[in-house]
């Protein structure tokens, strides 16, 4: 199918990225759902909630990469693709994680805490492309950076343990995007 948007306008990129973001977020709150309901305790649920957070993870990583082709639109060429490729290797991270834990094996906390500074470091370096750009609200851009470095300390200093607390601010920019476009 051809974009028929002016060029630079990125609206049905953005549109994709956007609604990539809103699925993945789905797809992230059903497995928080699971987990909260004692998906550990139950081997059919606990794969439900395995699967509905790998397919999360990986709907977030094809929206941020569609959201970098929007970037791209507007100039910005560096910060989108290293925030990308950062993701893309947390995201391996968890998954890898997830399936030792599935297969039977002990979960690996290190692999997740790589996955939550990867992912810190992505959502701050998109924040910090929107605040360049001015794609989607400047404001975003700027809690996006603040969030990540906040859930970065807070996760480390293991004063909070939820590992998908980066995705938050990914629902925020589906939103964003879904509205720009």
């Amino acid at each position: 199918m051809i974009d028929r948007e002016a060029p630079g306008s990125g609206g049905k990129s953005a549109r994709i990225a956007g609604w990539l973001l809103l699925a993945g977020s789905a797809f992230l709150v059903a497995a928080a759902v699971l987990f909260g309901a004692g998906a550990d305790s139950s081997a059919d649920m606990g794969r439900w909630q395995g699967a509905a957070l790998d397919v999360g993870l990986v709907l977030t990583l094809f929206g941020l990469i569609a959201f970098d082709e929007v970037l791209r639109d507007r100039g910005e060429r560096l910060l989108p693709r290293i925030a990308v490729a950062a993701f893309a290797i947390g995201v391996t991270c968890f998954i890898v994680a997830d399936a030792i834990a599935q297969g039977g094996g002990r979960f690996v906390f290190e692999l997740e805490r790589a996955y939550v500074v990867l992912g810190c470091v992505a959502i701050a370096a998109f924040g910090w492309a929107i605040v360049r750009t001015g794609v989607v609200s400047i404001r975003l851009g700027w809690a996006a950076i603040l969030w990540a470095a906040a859930w970065a300390v807070l996760y480390l200093t293991r004063i909070v343990e939820a590992p998908l607390g980066p995705n938050v601010i990914t629902a925020a920019f589906g939103v964003a995007l879904a509205r720009r476009a």
